[in-house]
């Protein structure tokens, strides 16, 4: 995204990535304002040419309730679907389109160290195949290493999150009963009867991807092997075994731990933290690729300008910007822990006006002040709870 947008610009963009292109990753389920990123950036078509599942809406059930959110049905001038995306394929999807942008996209690249001068910059690169060091000069560093936070480690900018530590386990498998029409896109949000909650992602080759966040407590209360665990876990969920009680799975289970993070400042002396790398919340309303998305889009934007000599005051566009965008997520991923989100969300005849607002949210537009949601999440939750 940032690459995209910086070589259309005008400007020589190197990307180095240490790992190799396509490569297994979860965050499988856009959200609607990615669309619009992605569009901006010039992105779009390639996605769009994949023929990836449409996802029209997110549902969520819990044991009897039901709540399906419906993109169609967000503000005006926002987008009313999205799409549901093997990560290596997506990813692969765009880093191909942007070299064709002019994006010198490099693999196998891993930074050890950044120095500044009063010149520029300095990324020691290593190339992991022949193991051999250079040194790369450049006028303004991203960081867009997702979980690889290098930029954090290198300034010692980590700090602990806010939110509690969970487990993920997670694969695919065929044989997934999808509902019928349009449904058979939507991203199925499950809570389980143990206090975990599931997700299930329907591809549009048939395959579904499938996980499960937990305490390290529950995990811990299943014998076996990790397979044995998630689908003995899954399989306790009646709305979960109705749909995939039969399912095949067909990849290795995966597990991941202790994922949220944050850091002590977005930008400084000729550098800026993008996506994961800046703050990584929780998978359940699947802002990861929204929120990296739009910080890339942003700050790529205001390298431009800083570049081209042009004032701009990181604090007040950047990183109050992006941590206003994290921090309605946040409310909402606390809220969904502590109980009180699934009651607003699970609640039968809700306003048509708290319909919208939801899932506005829900569709990554958490920068728009017309919803109440943005401007006061944590207010605005409680006051549906009052409202009973």
């Amino acid at each position: 995204m940032a690459g995209a947008l910086l070589a259309r610009r005008g400007h020589r963009v190197l990307t180095l990535e240490a790992g190799t292109f396509p490569r297994f990753q979860i965050g499988e389920s856009l959200l609607p304002r990615s669309i619009d990123l992605l569009d901006a950036a010039g992105l779009l078509p390639a996605v769009q040419a994949r023929g990836y599942q449409p996802k029209p809406a997110a549902y969520f059930a819990r044991g009897d309730e039901r709540a399906r959110f419906a993109f169609a049905d967000v503000f005006p001038g926002q987008r009313t679907a999205t799409f549901q995306v093997p990560r290596a394929d997506f990813d692969q999807t765009l880093a191909t389109t942007a070299r064709t942008l002019g994006v010198d996209v490099q693999f196998n690249q891993r930074v050890d160290a950044v120095r500044h001068t009063p010149e520029a910059v300095y990324v020691v690169v290593t190339e992991l195949e022949s193991e051999r060091q250079r040194e790369v000069s450049a006028r303004f560093v991203l960081d867009c290493s997702g979980y690889g936070r290098v930029l954090p480690k290198l300034f010692s900018l980590e700090r602990n999150s806010t939110l509690n530590p969970r487990l993920a386990l997670f694969t695919w498998v065929e044989g997934d009963v999808r509902p019928e029409g349009d449904a058979a896109g939507d991203i199925w949000i499950l809570c389980h009867p143990e206090g975990a909650w599931a997700w299930v992602i329907p591809f549009s080759d048939g395959r579904t991807s499938i996980g499960l966040v937990m305490t390290r407590e529950l995990y811990q209360s299943v014998p076996g092997c990790d397979r044995d665990r998630l689908f003995t876990l899954l399989n306790r969920d009646p709305n979960f075994h109705a749909r995939l009680g039969a399912a095949t799975p067909v990849l290795k289970t995966m597990k991941l731990e202790g994922w949220s993070a944050g850091v002590t400042r977005l930008y400084g002396d000729r550098w800026a933290l993008t996506g994961n790398a800046a703050e990584f919340l929780d998978p359940v309303f699947s802002s990861g690729v929204t929120l990296a998305l739009e910080s890339a889009s942003r700050a790529a934007g205001l390298v431009d300008k800083t570049l081209r000599g042009e004032p701009v005051d990181w604090e007040q566009e950047y990183e109050a910007v992006v941590r206003k965008a994290v921090g309605v997520f946040k409310v909402f991923v606390q809220s969904w822990y502590d109980g009180r989100l699934q009651e607003v969300l699970m609640r039968a005849g809700k306003a048509p006006s708290i319909q919208r607002a939801i899932t506005a949210i829900l569709g990554g537009y958490v920068l728009d002040d017309k919803n109440p949601f943005v401007r006061d999440p944590e207010g605005t939750v409680d006051a549906l709870l009052r409202l009973g």
